[in-house]
């Protein structure tokens, strides 16, 4: 009996460990969202006081990447694809047919995940009862439906929505239509390359005022 309540503490002190480290893990990756989320607002908050410092347009066929909110149907095809030779086969289904099935679930899943971030009326988050809590306390979760495509599709995918669902609010909170782009790097320009014309402008006017001034 000593070895079985031995054996039964230690799997206890690893479920407690584990728990601990996925709760350490979850925090840690919501404050790198938190960041992403405050550094695209930075961006659409500048494009929307100062749009002369956007990057000019290069042609809809081309300016789609730049469309805020704007999901990659290869990221869905190859997230659909590995996830199906995942997956193993009863038998009755050849690898080609598998892959072809998964190329229309990607078509289909992206086309949901367009409507479902661009729409306005999808929540990222919803609030449930805390669990142990009093009755009153409610906590913000994720999507159980965004949770399904973290499981069955992985990380990559899961992050790309979350970043599509935030550039969708920003473009309709400011109504930047286009995010600016380094077309040479094939790029969204991150927010240091936009602040760099920023601070030139700020000491064109600077200089400006002061002359004026004399």
């Amino acid at each position: 009996m000593d070895a079985v309540h031995e054996l039964q503490r230690k799997i206890n002190d690893y479920e407690r460990k584990r728990f601990h480290y996925e709760r350490k893990i979850s925090r840690l990756e919501d404050d790198l969202f938190q960041r992403d989320q405050e550094i695209i607002r930075a961006k659409f908050t500048i494009l929307q006081a100062l749009p002369g410092l956007n990057t000019p347009e290069n042609g809809p066929l081309v300016d789609i990447v730049r469309v805020p909110g704007y999901l990659d149907p290869k990221m869905f095809e190859t997230a659909c694809l590995k996830a199906c030779l995942n997956n193993p086969s009863d038998g009755r289904e050849g690898e080609s047919t598998r892959k072809d099935r998964a190329i229309l679930d990607a078509e289909t899943l992206c086309n949901e995940w367009r409507s479902k971030t661009s729409n306005g009326l999808w929540r990222l988050y919803t609030e449930v009862p805390e669990q142990g809590g009093e009755e009153d306390n409610w906590i913000q979760v994720e999507a159980e439906d965004l949770l399904d495509v973290k499981e069955k599709y992985g990380e990559e995918l899961y992050k790309a929505i979350k970043i599509a669902w935030t550039e969708s609010k920003e473009g309709r909170r400011t109504g930047v239509q286009l995010k600016p782009w380094d077309y040479e790097a094939g790029r969204e320009k991150t927010l240091t390359e936009l602040l760099v014309p920023l601070r030139e402008q700020i000491q064109f006017l600077t200089m400006k005022t002061s002359e004026e001034g004399k």
